[in-house]
């Protein structure tokens, strides 16, 4: 059942079918804030940081949350150690928007560690060995189920920008309804 609703979130963003029930109606996320979301993650990318992730709403759904965030990150160079992270308690689909690179999933941590993210909860870091390499452009869509490790193994363009949707049946994440 949790699946189902995270894939019913993807549809009602990708194609505008309303899915989740607030108060009577269907969220709703419109494209130019998306787009303002987009600009705002770009700005701090401009500000020196590598990555930007920004959650737009993660929602309480009943029985598990629901989020969206935009992320952001700037170009990477294929390196001969790879930092990867896992989230145990929360499913990602991500929606690539614009630029392309190569994301390694699966595989082992070396010497994982352990700690809780505030905006994410529960966490797994570490060097990533093994795992597939998949190349990702515009309009691609990459399942991560809780617990896979991933990490970008090279992000070809200066940035590439991608809509996470993530599916948190433990409510490890804040609410944010605006």
């Amino acid at each position: 059942m949790r699946r189902s609703t995270t894939c019913c979130l993807v549809l009602t963003l990708l194609v505008g079918v309303p899915a989740l029930a607030q108060d009577g109606g269907s969220t709703i996320i419109s494209k130019r804030e998306v787009n303002e979301v987009l600009l705002q993650g770009l700005d701090n990318l401009a500000g020196g940081g590598s990555v930007s992730d920004i959650v737009v709403r993660h929602l309480n759904v009943g029985e598990e949350n629901i989020g969206v965030s935009v992320v952001q990150r700037t170009k990477v160079e294929v390196r001969d150690t790879i930092t990867g992270i896992a989230h145990p308690d929360l499913d990602e689909i991500y929606y690539i928007v614009s630029g392309t690179g190569t994301m390694v999933t699966g595989g082992e941590f070396v010497d994982k560690q352990s700690n809780v993210s505030q905006l994410l909860g529960p966490m797994d870091r570490g060097e990533l060995r093994g795992g597939v390499l998949q190349y990702v452009e515009p309009g691609d869509i990459a399942i991560i189920p809780k617990g896979m490790p991933h990490a970008w193994h090279k992000i070809d363009t200066d940035a590439i920008s991608y809509i996470i949707f993530r599916g948190d049946p433990n409510k490890v994440m804040d609410t944010k309804n605006k």
